[in-house]
């Protein structure tokens, strides 16, 4: 087989493209002309023999051929100019930016604690977090990183657990009744703030040894991010299920009571999700093992180590 050659700078022209969304910007970006880099990736879908952009009048956008060839791409001009710094530097030390999508409440009360600890050890890094309840692919979005909590859906990407958590039952001490509330039944007649984010919680199921328990939720409010339906509760909205997580503090400083303590709801996992490629650069690594190390010692997660 014949052996090609292909101008890696091409490839550069091609990621500013992308991310700056159009060759006028990806131009200036670069200090080219607009006509240079326009021919520069003519002349690189001619060597593929593929369309990597759909192109009119007034939009721009990747095909799925051009999805997966970005994120290749960046990668290669990652590990090069690691390769060129490290050279130079005499050290492999993590650089560049990373952009990072992760739920609001995860991202709010530990994420964003890790990225600030993370870019104190390597200023070479900027971290772009983005915080949101909708899941962004990381590859239509160009995230390096996805954060998801809770339950994957099968996907081309590929994800690796790193902890764990347990949904439990909370409320206000105030709202606990009279009798107290000793089996999972003793809910039903109780007001509840259900998470919109979720997709169904009219009814909720426990476990306990061999026994299992279903009973019918009192929707008394809905809301859709996490930290609101913790405000809520707290001020005696309801009882409501939201991870260990969110609510340990209020656990321990006796804002909230944990319900039916030796019962036990569905456990979920906490994940990074990556684009389809083979390589990572040496931030994304960095910030994974940051990740990894940062959920071992946290006293309401456990470690996880499967990866697909």
């Amino acid at each position: 087989m014949q052996n090609r050659r292909y101008n890696l700078n091409r490839l550069g022209h091609f990621v500013a493209v992308i991310e700056e969304g159009t060759i006028t910007a990806a131009a200036e970006r670069l200090g080219l002309s607009k006509a240079v880099v326009s021919k520069q990736l003519l002349t690189l879908e001619d060597e593929l023999g593929v369309s990597l952009l759909v192109r009119n009048s007034r939009h721009l956008s990747a095909t799925d051929v051009g999805q997966e060839f970005y994120h290749r791409a960046k990668a290669a001009l990652h590990q090069a100019n690691e390769a060129f710094e490290a050279a130079v530097a005499g050290s492999s030390e993590p650089h560049g930016k990373l952009r990072i999508t992760a739920p609001i409440d995860y991202g709010t009360l530990h994420l964003s604690q890790l990225v600030a600890h993370f870019t104190q050890q390597y200023p070479s890094v900027e971290v772009d977090l983005t915080l949101s309840d909708e899941q962004f692919d990381p590859v239509e979005q160009n995230y390096d990183i996805a954060f998801r909590v809770g339950w994957l859906v099968d996907s081309s990407n590929r994800a690796r657990k790193i902890g764990s958590f347990r949904e439990v039952v909370v409320c206000a001490p105030d709202l606990v009744p009279p009798g107290g509330v000793g089996a999972p039944k003793d809910l039903e007649p109780l007001a509840f703030v259900a998470n919109k984010a979720l997709t169904d919680q009219s009814t909720l199921t426990f476990e306990r040894g061999r026994a299992s328990v279903s009973i019918t939720t009192h929707k008394r409010s809905a809301m859709n991010v996490g930290p609101a339906i913790l405000s809520s509760i707290c001020a005696g909205g309801g009882y409501s299920v939201l991870p260990d997580f969110l609510v340990q503090d209020e656990l321990a400083s006796g804002k909230l009571v944990q319900l039916l303590p030796d019962w036990s709801l569905r456990a979920g996992g906490i994940y990074t999700v990556f684009p389809p490629v083979k390589f990572r650069s040496l931030a994304v690594q960095a910030f994974l093992d940051a990740a990894i190390s940062y959920h071992r010692g946290a006293a309401w997660t456990s470690i996880g180590s499967d990866e697909a």
